[in-house]
């Protein structure tokens, strides 16, 4: 029952129109009428034509498997371009409806999946729902119409022929997808998880190759990807045989129609049945069944929408608002025995004390891996603490919403994205209203201006996601920029000097480090996350990450004198 309210939930997010799955019902029902009336009508032609009667009497049967034949290429294409127009509309709407979704969450689910996972069910997952319109809903319907219409066909030739072409289309309809489905069910749920894994394997192996390599762990995550791999592959193998058992009920049903057929021909045949009906009862059951051949599909179909639909359910589904709210005092962000991380098995970082007031300047440092980008998500209210505390304004990270946490903490990520429309628009998507003065003042705070100055078409400059249009450290300034014009009370920024060269970085650290004639106002508070620790001579502030928390604090001489820090100024 659950499982059906999560498809139900999916398929309601498709806002598919009524109207629009009639049509593409009918236009179905009748590519498979004009395909049975004639293989009808072939079967009478033939069999009558054997007889040898007048030329005039076979004239219209001729005429009419013409126009049939014809047709019946006409209806395939409507039907094609109906049902896939209807599912893809409705994909649309249901990836508009999940964004509205994901956008309305309050917790931190979608930063504790990886995003090939999160790429994974927002594409593959979504494109499954749609097919669901595609290969269960609409076949379903078009095996049912069709059912009534061939039997209903068949019983004015003989009750017989016709109860027993009932009951075995029945079967088809019965059987072959129950199998189907209990096989898929239990396969084809697995075999989505597996797919989820390899993509988010893969993803990673692409994005962070240099890395892996640099710490010896890239023979390990391709190892991971290729036992990923193989556990989808096995999943697909567990499928196949009870798949083809399912496959096989149609002709099994087809037979057992045939069979009846042949029994009903006898007492007929005696009676003086014309051969033009005799041919019709023989093979009428072998077209009956085209219809229902997709069933077993549709079965397979529908266990794989619900898993993707229970997939997307998980991630998008809107947690309650607290019934209470404290409002915010203050713009101070306090951690208090902090612990972070995505799994209570694996913490990152313990027992981390942290105030950061009005005018901060912090830099974090530290080893790949250990936690620098999970401690600011946390700190900015999007990842929940595993323990401990963190309050943004005097108020619970756990108890405040993300747009009020959002006003007093802001994290740009490294990944953070570069939307495909113009430089304008990409500066604007953190607050509206903003100027063009404004837009270009900051894009020259942030070491943009002699590049913006170089663009033909200013602000109306098209981007693309990607490495496309910028470099990586222009795609970091950008993002700066972005930073500068949002002007939260604290801003948190992850790795903003990758990808520049060694001076253009230091400067700009120094830059974002110092309260004084720095690119932020002094009255914010900025921390910087960064491996360039020989860039932090003049940063107040310095916190040095270890696998237990904090492993020292204090300025650039404090963190020189740490004996577990000195391989962090080699790497530096």
């Amino acid at each position: 029952m659950k499982q059906q309210d999560s498809l139900d939930r999916a398929v309601a997010l498709l806002q598919i129109r009524r109207s629009s799955l009639v049509a593409a019902v009918v236009a179905a029902t009748a590519t498979f009428l004009a395909g049975y009336t004639l293989a009808v009508v072939s079967a009478w032609l033939v069999t009558t034509s054997w007889t040898q009667p007048p030329v005039l009497t076979l004239t219209v049967a001729v005429v009419s498997v013409r126009a049939l034949g014809i047709s019946r290429g006409v209806f395939r294409y409507m039907d094609r371009l109906l049902t896939h127009s209807t599912a893809l509309r409705g994909v649309v709407e249901l990836r508009t409806g999940l964004y509205s979704l994901l956008a309305d969450r309050d917790d931190d689910t979608l930063f504790r999946l990886r995003r090939g996972d999160l790429l994974a069910r927002l594409g593959n997952d979504v494109d499954e729902l749609g097919d669901h319109i595609i290969k269960a809903v609409v076949p379903a319907l078009v095996a049912a119409v069709m059912a009534v219409l061939v039997t209903v066909s068949i019983l004015p030739f003989s009750l017989f022929a016709g109860i027993s072409l009932l009951l075995a289309l029945l079967f088809s309809a019965v059987v072959g997808p129950y199998a189907s489905y209990r096989s898929a069910q239990v396969h084809e749920s697995a075999a989505l998880e597996s797919r989820g894994e390899v993509v988010a394997q893969t993803l990673t192996v692409l994005d962070d190759a240099a890395a892996l390599r640099v710490q010896g762990r890239l023979t390990e995550q391709c190892d991971q990807l290729t036992a990923a791999q193989e556990s989808f592959d096995a999943a697909l193998d567990r499928a196949a045989w009870p798949s083809a058992v399912a496959q096989a009920a149609t002709p099994f049903a087809v037979t057992l129609a045939v069979l009846g057929s042949l029994w009903a021909v006898f007492p007929i045949w005696q009676s003086g049945a014309s051969a033009g009906v005799i041919g019709i009862l023989l093979l009428a059951p072998l077209s009956a069944f085209e219809a229902h051949g997709a069933l077993a599909g549709a079965a397979s179909q529908l266990a794989r929408s619900r898993a993707a639909a229970r997939r997307l359910a998980a991630f998008t589904g809107v947690t309650e608002a607290p019934t209470s709210r404290a409002e915010t005092v203050g713009t101070d962000v306090i951690a208090t025995s902090l612990t972070t991380g995505y799994s209570e098995a694996k913490p990152l970082s313990s027992g981390i004390d942290l105030r950061i007031t009005p005018g901060s300047r912090i830099a974090v440092v530290g080893d790949s891996g250990i936690g620098k980008t999970t401690l600011l998500l946390t700190l900015a209210g999007l990842v929940r603490p595993l323990a401990g505390s963190v309050t943004l304004g005097g108020v619970e990270s756990t108890q405040i919403g993300t747009a009020d946490a959002s006003a007093i903490a802001v994290c740009y990520a490294e990944d953070a994205h570069v939307f495909s429309t113009t430089l304008r628009e990409n500066l604007r998507v953190v607050k509206h209203g903003l100027t063009d003065e404004e837009l270009i003042c900051a894009l020259a705070k942030a070491g943009l201006g002699d590049w913006f100055e170089n663009l033909s078409d200013g602000l109306d400059t098209q981007l693309a996601a990607g490495a496309l249009s910028l470099s990586g450290g222009e795609r970091r300034r950008l993002l700066l920029a972005r930073a500068l014009l949002r002007n939260a009370p604290v801003t948190l920024l992850d790795e903003p000097t990758e990808h520049m060269d060694m001076q253009q970085g230091d400067a700009l650290l120094h830059a974002l480090l110092t309260r004084e004639n720095g690119i932020f106002s002094p009255q914010n508070a900025v921390v910087v996350v960064t491996h360039r620790v020989s860039a932090l001579q003049s940063a107040p502030d310095i916190i040095a990450l270890g696998k237990n928390g904090i492993l020292v604090r204090g300025t650039y001489a404090d963190i020189a004198a740490h004996p577990e820090c000195a391989h962090l100024f080699e790497e530096s």
